[in-house]
């Protein structure tokens, strides 16, 4: 197979190129001259290979990676493109439940071995600068261009600010030389449970982008070239609403609304069969296009093909939370992408004589949503002005903010509360996901040029600045009565640009931290829901007589699932699609120790959640947490003499620490000086609790699997710490 060369990277021809040791290797043309010759560290000549085999080289020659364990470990650091990896997470992500006995040791063996390869020695006695060690973890210092898939996301992102600027040509080809580093299978020959679950993430990330590619192929007139590859794609998953979507448009812009007609009805009945839900709007639209007669839904896009086309999380009845992640639309924005009606709004904005299209963009209701009267009350209170803390037209607009931890159910209630307070809003309602398939964050320009297309028709330009766009913004809503929702927001100084200003409008925020520091904000934290909540949930969500059949094991459903509404839709999920399984069947499988796992079925996962979540926190936080949300007292909660402990830091900094986990949703706190762990993300902890790469004797062990009595005098030590009676030597639960 030839090869195509780039400076600073590595390209392979072809989207399917492969990087066997029978074939040529992708080649790093120009690393020398753009990098650097730089022999201080070695890592600046070092290139890696994921995307197919496991594969490095350092300048022309292949190195030797050793065993199959062994590479899995260099593979797993690899992924994790520079953020340590807790030794307790590689054992388990390697060898899985049952690790031998000398685990940690053979992984130091692993390590001391691939430094042999990686490390360049600087005659000065230095440790390691590749293969690095800190706080029980191990981390690869490399370039992210030095890694392929490092060289796969670049392109990509550069693909999203293409496809800002309008540039579709160019984006798409961005997308083909990032799709064409890719061999059949990522990770190809390694196994082990951290390779299963990263290889999934991977393949997900792979066909996002491809699916995105395919839409600027559709957008850009080659509908026709794409069919095959549409269709193989469609077939190979049938559950992903947006290469069926794709598919569609396809079939009707080529002359085959019959056989559009037949992918809509395919994938209805597959997914009334799965997940008891039907198609999204994007599909449905093109479904009625045709059957009118018409185009509806394929051809009134507006510029779209220039656009972000991310892929959007369409939600699944729950109990006040959960997505499952089925891609809602087959266009580009303007036809659904990370923000706007991706997730079953009106198919566009309704043109009014006045010049302002009132766009309807929050997502779909759900039918089942149960519980949280409260929060939802003073949702109601705080966006239309009811709470009477100014009088109306002379408040500036509102802004309102729903925190809490992962998969408690933020996004579902700021959609029911937007539903509910629609009609306060006339002017219309737009809505952005602020988070990428990728788990990252969509740019604010983005989502300003959806939001100025959606409020002044596609065809009127857009200007190119950020700054620009955000004074027309407000511009455009200073005399409207607006509600704008913005979902899952990592960073408050990316809503700034985003937020209304005129007194008429509104803004609702979810997000996992608390935003403490965004002025004028309104805040509604949310916790657990109350077994009563949960069990109201079940009956709505499994049905009243099942409950009632089975009281006890529900009861004991609800109290395993901690409350957590995420939890609680996988469960039910599986329930109402197996109406013959007792309900006891499934409390049963949550008894284990891999409760964690249980919980989890089609994309929706509740250790997946919090992993993903786990890797936003900022490094220096992820071992405080890791060793802190283990710490029980007597009354399963903990102080900060106990944290001080448990990390060998003063109180005063314990509780900064624990304080900024509270900010984040990772801890709560129900009065000051005391914390404590919602079970389940506790459970999270305990699988990457780091022991350290070196044995310890008992008295050194990380106090997280300790008790503290709090008031224990910090000066003492890890020695006035205790293990709580009748534990063994494995980790509290």
């Amino acid at each position: 197979m030839g090869e195509t060369c780039c400076s600073g990277g590595f390209r392979a021809a072809g989207a399917g190129a492969s990087a066997g040791h029978g074939t040529a290797p992708r080649v790093f043309a120009g690393t020398y001259e753009a990098w650097g010759h730089d022999m201080t560290t070695g890592a600046k000549t070092l290139r890696f290979t994921l995307l197919g085999p496991l594969r490095a080289w350092r300048g022309p020659q292949e190195l030797e990676l050793g065993s199959r364990q062994q590479r899995t470990l260099l593979a797993l650091l690899l992924v994790r493109q520079g953020r340590p990896a807790p030794v307790d997470s590689l054992v388990a992500d390697i060898w899985g439940d049952r690790p031998p006995a000398r685990a940690v040791g053979s992984l130091r063996t692993y390590v001391s071995r691939l430094r042999k390869e990686l490390e360049i020695p600087d005659g000065a006695g230095g440790g390691p600068r590749v293969l690095v060690s800190e706080h029980g973890a191990y981390a690869l210092r490399v370039p992210a261009e030095a890694v392929d898939l490092g060289l796969f996301g670049r392109d990509v992102a550069a693909a999203d600010l293409a496809r800002a600027a309008r540039r579709p040509e160019e984006a798409r080809t961005l997308l083909r030389t990032a799709l064409a580093l890719w061999g059949d299978e990522p990770l190809a020959g390694l196994g082990g449970p951290g390779v299963e679950a990263e290889r999934s993430r991977l393949e997900g990330q792979r066909l996002a982008a491809l699916e995105t590619r395919l839409a600027l192929d559709v957008e850009l007139g080659e509908h026709i070239a794409v069919l095959g590859e549409l269709r193989a794609l469609a077939e190979r998953h049938p559950l992903r609403e947006r290469l069926s979507s794709l598919l569609m448009r396809a079939y009707v812009l080529s002359g085959q609304g019959g056989e559009a007609l037949a992918v809509h009805e395919r994938t209805r009945r597959l997914l009334a069969a799965e997940f008891g839900i039907d198609p999204g709007h994007e599909m449905a639209a093109i479904a009625e296009g045709i059957t009118s007669g018409g185009t509806a839904g394929v051809t009134g896009s507006g510029g779209a093909a220039g656009e972000p086309a991310h892929e959007v999380l369409r939600d699944a009845p729950t109990a006040g939370t959960a997505r499952i992640v089925l891609p809602a639309r087959a266009g580009l924005p303007g036809q659904g992408g990370p923000v706007g009606q991706g997730r079953g709004g009106p198919a566009g904005p309704e043109p009014v004589p006045d010049g302002l299209r009132r766009p309807a963009q929050i997502p779909r209701d759900l039918a089942d949503f149960t519980g949280r009267d409260e929060a939802l009350a003073q949702l109601t209170d705080e966006l239309t002005g009811a709470s009477g803390r100014e009088p109306a037209g002379a408040r500036p607009a509102p802004v309102v903010v729903v925190s809490g931890s992962t998969g408690v159910g933020k996004s579902a209630l700021a959609v029911h509360a937007a539903h509910r307070v629609r009609g306060h809003f006339p002017d219309g309602q737009l809505y952005a996901d602020l988070r990428a398939p990728d788990g990252g964050a969509v740019h604010p320009a983005v989502v300003l040029e959806s939001f100025l297309r959606a409020l002044r028709g596609s065809d009127r330009p857009v200007p190119e600045r950020q700054t620009d766009r955000a004074a027309l913004y407000r511009s455009e809503l200073a005399e409207a009565r607006v509600l704008v929702v913005l979902d899952n927001v990592a960073d408050p100084a990316a809503v700034d640009a985003l937020l209304p200003g005129g007194p008429g409008c509104a803004a609702l925020i979810t997000s996992t931290a608390r935003f403490s520091g965004l002025a004028g904000a309104r805040h509604t934290h949310l916790g657990a829901l109350s077994r009563a909540e949960a069990l109201s949930w079940l009956s709505t969500a499994i049905g009243a007589e099942r409950v009632a059949a089975e009281p006890e094991a529900c009861v004991e459903l609800a109290d395993r699932c901690g409350g957590l509404p995420l939890a609680l839709r996988i469960v039910a999920m599986r329930l109402a699609t197996r109406p013959s399984w007792a309900v006891a069947s499934v409390v049963a499988a949550l008894r284990g120790p891999q409760r964690l796992t249980a919980l989890g079925i089609a994309d929706l996962c509740v250790h997946e959640a919090f992993r993903r979540e786990y890797g936003r926190l900022p490094a220096a936080l992820r071992p405080v947490f890791a060793r802190v949300a283990l710490l029980r007292e007597p009354d399963g909660q903990f102080g900060p003499t106990a944290v001080a402990l448990a990390l060998g830091v003063p109180s005063g900094e314990a509780r900064a620490l624990c304080e900024e986990l509270v900010d984040r949703s990772w801890l709560e706190s129900a009065r000051p000086g005391r914390y404590h762990v919602h079970g389940l993300l506790r459970e999270f902890a305990v699988s990457v609790q780091r022991d350290g790469p070196g044995p310890r004797s008992d008295g050194e062990r990380p106090a997280a699997v300790l008790f503290a009595p709090d008031g224990a005098d910090p000066s003492l030590g890890s020695r006035s710490l205790r293990r709580p009676r009748g534990t063994g030597e494995g980790l509290a639960s």
